[in-house]
């Protein structure tokens, strides 16, 4: 079984690749602003870096003298308090957390289209996570089974009631021992597309994260994760999806900086939320119900044929076979 690269052994050169580009972030053409205070920070999300018109989207994050955020908790925020980006992010260790995937475009479509395919990822050769029995040599302590896709549409239907918009990938370090990097294996429905974008993989290709500092030169390759990342004032961090030409289990370093095309950057307008339900078991009983098949696939009741389906509604799952 091939094994993935750990996070530990990516070479420190790697790790502090500079690229020499420029970095045409505009910080007073920033329309969505989420926080207050006299400190800044932008967020940039480049789609596909590799594309000849890559577009690059832009949103502001404000903090107050004496808070210490990092690139998560400014990711997670902004996230919350726009209607437009969708984060999926994994605990994989000490260290913290990866971005595993990120969805751009309307956020309830992309968490109403969203799924985990666990037909696939049960038998995908990169990874290492196994679903039903516990891979001990990789520190696994748990497997999830058959409950996957449920235990997986669960984490999206969280994302989309608590408004949060970022689903936090249940098969991780914390729960399991070790993490299922199976980021190849989420994906939107086609109605998905209609309206918004969705990239997700970790073998395939990858999100790459790049900094730099207002009027600065280089977009700098990150050397920890958004976890561990500390914001400074006018400080950017740059998300890049790189697609690979075949599978691997490299990707570290590899990625390509967001454009340098300042015409490419797209400052996105103040769609932000107003409301929001804290926790999803708030909706309780009456929650709408939500039918899913057994791999993950959100589906609709009136077009169920015979077989075995998780139905969910609120906090409560279950398995019911149709005739």
């Amino acid at each position: 079984m091939l094994m993935k690269k750990s996070l530990f052994l990516i070479s420190a050169a790697l790790l502090s690749q500079v690229i020499t580009a420029k970095v045409p972030v505009d910080f007073a053409k920033i329309e969505h602003w989420t926080g207050h205070g006299p400190n800044q920070a932008a967020l940039v999300i480049t789609n596909d870096a590799g594309a000849s018109d890559p577009k690059a989207y832009v949103w502001g994050y404000r903090w107050e003298d004496g808070e210490e955020p990092t690139g998560e908790s400014m990711f997670r925020a902004i996230c919350a308090n726009s209607k437009e980006l969708v984060l999926l992010t994994q605990q994989t260790g000490s260290y913290g957390s990866t971005v595993c995937g990120i969805g751009f475009g309307d956020a309830d479509k992309i968490l109403d289209n969203l799924y985990f395919d666990f037909e696939m990822a049960k038998d995908y050769e990169y990874i290492n996570f196994d679903y039903y029995h516990v891979n001990s040599f990789m520190g696994q302590t748990e497997a999830p089974g058959d409950n996957s896709p449920a235990i997986a549409a669960a984490a999206i239907e969280k994302a989309q009631t608590s408004r949060s918009h970022v689903v936090d990938h249940p098969f991780n370090h914390a729960k399991y021992g070790y993490p299922a990097y199976d980021y190849d294996c989420w994906f939107m429905h086609g109605g998905g597309y209609e309206t918004s974008w969705w990239n997700s993989a970790w073998y395939t290709g990858y999100w790459s994260y790049w900094t730099a500092v207002l009027d600065g030169d280089d977009w700098m390759y990150s050397g920890t994760g958004f976890s561990g990342r500390k914001l400074s004032n006018n400080s950017i961090d740059a998300w890049s999806f790189t697609q690979f030409e075949t599978p691997g289990v490299g990707g570290f370093g590899e990625g390509t900086p967001p454009a340098a095309n300042e015409e490419l950057y797209s400052y996105r307008p103040a769609s932000s939320i107003s409301t929001s339900i804290n926790d999803m078991d708030a909706l309780g009983p009456d929650a709408p119900a939500r039918w899913f098949d057994m791999s993950g696939r959100r589906v609709s009741p009136e077009n169920m044929t015979s077989g075995l389906y998780i139905r969910r509604q609120g906090n409560i799952s279950e398995k019911i076979f149709i005739k």
